[in-house]
């Protein structure tokens, strides 16, 4: 059983629905995207071997996401310490988020603490959506202790007419892990022994859970609110990469150099192998006067090369990324229109993916809040500041040379300046400006 059959028969069980908001066809392309992702795509057989694109992919636009970002909030916040942890985890599990379409971040209060679940796309199902806000979502989470697969089934609903949010919580038993099993106590497992089967949180504004959602349309499910991967239109693309770069392989192993030589020129009647390797030439007496003929033909790489240039080209397209990303970078057009035109598709991808991510970390610290206030950690709501930078467009050093100019022209001020350059307001940026010294001692 699948994780969402696995999904859809607890929520038939224990809750009384029969089906989540994800469809057939985003179920299957859901699977696709996280098989090629972890190296198992269908294609890869015989001799075609991943190129490990979809990672590349990933890595790349979670590095840009995060370039000169700074998720911040006041030094002596309560909060300081949840969001120092939270960002630190952030940059490692953010590529999966982009790999398969969105990200659940939940917080949980345990033993007087808040802790924040960062949850991939394949680990949770929508339940609910109002326009594109998820309103409920189920989550399944498994432990083993001895010979039993223990299987905790997590109910999230929001009611915004009423303004509550509550929580349902299952635990089952099995010896399968493919199955729920049977409902069980939560002492069986340590760790949810302080779990209750039902709460509810009343007087709140927003879900208690926040969802990530990859900006782009969904041309799967045309219904759907949930996100696609950053590579789901690049998948057919990234199978003729992995099998164009077996053809390049084949080229290069087909035509390497050997030797026709007739077996008594063959020490001990055997066929050396690898470096040493030669072929056989059972016909001695037709080689034209020579004991052996050399087999070297030319190989075909140009325009193996190219082809898989394109098709690398294509990927970057369908992707946001600026040319040059994943292909050859010398065979990009030099024109500045051209090279402002590609870095211009990777600014605003990346540039949507970060207005994404603030809004979801900002409901996540509502939902932080309010366990706060529930937890007696702090009656204060949090305050998140997001500042992200602009480097995809822009040559950074470049920038600063051009602004610094504009100063020292008098055409900008030096409190604009200083309120870019640190990301801050004009009112901090004056506190960087030194005192110029009074004439005269001050008289």
């Amino acid at each position: 059983m699948n994780f969402f059959s696995l999904l859809k028969s607890a929520i038939n069980k224990f809750f009384g629905k029969n089906e989540t908001v994800v469809s057939h066809e985003m179920q299957t392309q859901s699977e696709l995207w996280h098989d090629i992702y972890t190296n198992n795509g269908i294609w890869l057989k015989n001799d075609v071997i991943s190129l490990r694109l979809p990672t590349a992919i990933t890595s790349e636009l979670s590095r840009l996401v995060f370039t000169e970002s700074e998720i911040t909030t006041d030094e002596k916040s309560p909060y300081k310490a949840i969001i120092d942890d939270f960002t630190s985890r952030l940059d490692d599990e953010f590529e999966t988020a982009l790999a398969f379409g969105g990200m659940m971040f939940k917080p949980y209060l345990s033993h007087g603490k808040i802790f924040i679940d960062m949850i991939r796309a394949d680990c949770f199902a929508p339940v609910a959506f109002v326009g594109k806000t998820m309103t409920s979502a189920i989550f399944i989470s498994k432990k083993t202790v001895g010979n039993a697969c223990f299987t905790l089934i997590e109910y999230h609903d929001f009611n915004a007419e009423n303004r509550a949010h509550t929580i349902k919580n299952k635990v089952c038993k099995s010896l399968n892990s493919e199955i729920i099993g049977w409902e069980c106590s939560f002492s069986e497992v340590p760790e949810w022994s302080g779990l209750v089967a039902e709460i509810t949180f009343t007087n709140v504004e927003k879900p208690l859970f926040s969802y990530f959602r990859v900006p782009s349309a969904n041309d799967i499910d045309l219904d759907s609110p949930l996100g696609v991967s950053v590579y789901a239109r690049a998948v057919d693309l990234i199978r003729q990469a992995d099998e164009q770069w077996a053809r390049i392989e084949w080229e290069y192993e087909s035509k390497e150099t050997a030797l026709d030589v007739g077996m008594d020129m063959i020490k001990e009647n055997a066929l050396p192998k690898r470096k040493k390797r030669i072929y056989r030439k059972y016909d001695v007496d037709n080689l034209d006067g020579n004991f052996y003929n050399i087999f070297s033909p030319e190989i075909r790489d140009t325009a193996q090369f190219n082809y898989f240039n394109r098709i690398l080209q294509r990927i970057e397209f369908n992707c946001g990324l600026a040319y040059g990303t994943l292909s050859d970078p010398q065979t990009v057009e030099k024109t500045a229109e051209e090279i402002r035109t590609s870095k211009q598709r990777s600014y605003t991808q990346v540039s949507a993916i970060q207005r994404n991510l603030e809004t979801a970390i900002n409901d996540l610290f509502y939902a932080v809040s309010v366990y706060a206030k529930i937890g007696g950690i702090s009656s204060e709501n949090a305050e998140i500041t997001c500042t992200w930078g602009d480097s995809v467009l822009e040559d950074t050093d470049k920038e600063f040379q051009r602004r610094l100019q504009m100063v020292n022209s008098g055409i900008l001020t030096k409190e604009k300046f200083i309120s870019w350059y640190f990301h801050c307001d004009e009112n901090q940026a004056s506190n960087y400006i030194p005192q110029a010294d009074a004439l005269f001692g001050g008289i």
